[in-house]
């Protein structure tokens, strides 16, 4: 018999085996963190000391349920821990932070480690590298050979867990880790949205709900030149909304390409660490949009609600939903919440440059005289549509549910330049300044881009990238 099942063996007629297994129906009762049939083969593992049986065949199970074929199930329990999201404490330390816990609840986060602690202890380490102390969270994702794309993002969890994964290995007592822990938690989330600042908001007839973007593009602020005047007014509003107070929502427009949605993501990316979240909504999310209120009411995070790339007809229904959402239902908005949106126009419904025919919008005894027309039915001129103004205005009802509107602009060409040199020395390319500018101009007009913006320039370096590209220079994500 092996060292390793030399010391199972002796384990399985440990005291401590059967404990360990009252103590997993226990805190399975109120805190599962296995599906049943994890359960039932741990359960089996631990209640099965007093069988007959080759210690390697018993493996079997465990196998099966955590479908590996070499595990550490220790590490796999504090990861469970660590991503939970049903215990009272992880609400608690996400709403009100760590020192503002009720006591008692901590307490028995506490003691609830310490049982977790007792199993822990009895658990197998299985397969060729059992012995090995490699940790699960040390797996290093593959490059996704993209010189935009932010690796290890500093609102990743993944740092901060393999540290507290090595904690846990080296604790005697794993209630002392409580705080350390309820401090990661603060920070980094819990659940499925653990290491997330991005959600997407998708809604049914079932109901509606928050959806963790795993893979946020991350966007550097820094990198838009130009529009720093008008950038300021967006930040401020920012800074605003996490300050506590009522933000603006704000309808950011103009050309395509000029970075009005990295705008946005630059602003989750600066100040995600402010508790700044993002939800994006999709346009077949909106007729659900009243539900989002519950879903961050309360909330310690504050969410900036993207309305991206807006586009409605006249005649979408949609439009009286995002109105009454944005600003005049019953209900009041949640003060962690604000909406961005962007488009390519400034009035979000008038497209069709659509002007009512006929007076003014005054009243009657305001119009100019030879406009009016008196009879026993009317005051106004014949064919002329009386409500035509106030059809016009509940459709342009939208528009002012946007307080502020922040027009971007293409960079000069100075700018410009600046831009596409920059992101080429942040993707390492390996072409002097005068050539690249000069295979710039031939690629976008040989491909059609007749405004250029930065998303423009992102293309043109992804295009050169594999040829190209060098020593790639990680910029400050923050």
């Amino acid at each position: 018999m092996t060292d390793t099942g030399q010391k199972h063996a002796d384990l399985r007629h440990n005291r401590s085996l059967p404990a360990a297994a009252r103590t997993l129906t226990l805190l399975s009762s109120y805190w599962s963190l296995f599906s049943t049939v994890e359960e039932n083969a741990l359960r089996l593992w631990l209640s099965s000391g007093d069988e007959d049986v080759r210690l390697e065949a018993e493996f079997g199970p465990l196998l099966f349920a955590f479908d590996l074929d070499s595990i550490r199930l220790r590490d796999v329990l504090v990861q469970r821990i660590l991503q939970s999201d049903t215990h009272p404490y992880f609400r608690q330390v996400r709403k009100r932070g760590v020192d503002k816990v009720d006591s008692v609840v901590r307490q028995q986060m506490r003691g609830d480690l310490q049982r977790w602690q007792l199993i822990s202890d009895c658990l197998p380490d299985i397969g060729p590298d059992a012995g090995s102390p490699t940790l699960l969270a040390t797996i290093e994702p593959e490059s996704s050979g993209d010189p935009f794309h932010v690796e290890r993002p500093p609102w990743s969890a993944a740092a901060a867990r393999m540290q507290l994964l090595a904690d846990f290995q080296r604790s005697s007592d794993w209630g002392t880790l409580v705080d350390v822990m309820g401090r990661f938690v603060h920070t980094h989330g819990i659940g499925a949205s653990q290491g997330c600042v991005a959600f997407r908001f998708e809604g049914d007839s079932a109901g509606a709900d928050l959806r963790p973007i795993p893979d946020f593009a991350a966007f550097d602020l820094d990198w838009l030149a130009g529009n720093e005047r008008r950038i300021a007014r967006l930040e401020e509003n920012t800074q605003n909304l996490l300050a506590g107070y009522r933000a603006h929502n704000t309808l950011i427009w103009g050309p395509r390409g000029c970075g009005k949605s990295s705008v946005i993501r630059g602003l989750i990316t600066r100040h995600w660490l402010e508790g700044l979240r993002g939800i994006e909504v999709p346009y077949r999310s909106y007729r659900h949009l009243p539900q989002l209120f519950d879903l961050v009411r309360n909330r310690q995070e504050r969410f900036i609600a993207v309305l991206d790339n807006i586009a409605l007809e006249r005649t979408d229904p949609a439009t009286r939903v995002l109105s009454m959402v944005l600003d005049g239902g019953l209900e009041s908005v949640p003060q962690n919440l604000v909406f961005y949106a962007t488009s390519n126009f400034k009035d979000l419904v008038d497209r069709e440059g659509e002007r009512p025919q006929g007076p003014p919008a005054m009243q009657a005894d305001g119009a100019p005289g030879e406009l009016r027309h008196t009879d026993s039915q009317s005051t106004v001129r014949r064919g002329f549509d009386p409500q035509g103004f106030q059809r016009l205005d509940e459709r342009r009802a939208l528009d002012d549910r946007f307080a502020l509107k922040v027009f971007i602009d293409l960079p000069t060409k100075s700018e410009y330049d600046g831009i596409v040199l920059a992101y080429a020395q942040r993707a390492g390319l390996e072409i002097g300044e005068s050539e690249l500018l000069e295979r710039f101009q031939i690629w976008r007009m040989r491909n059609n881009h007749d405004l250029v913006g930065g998303r423009t320039a992102r293309d043109f370096i992804l295009a050169c990238y594999p040829t190209h590209g060098g020593q790639r220079a990680e910029p400050d994500a923050g």
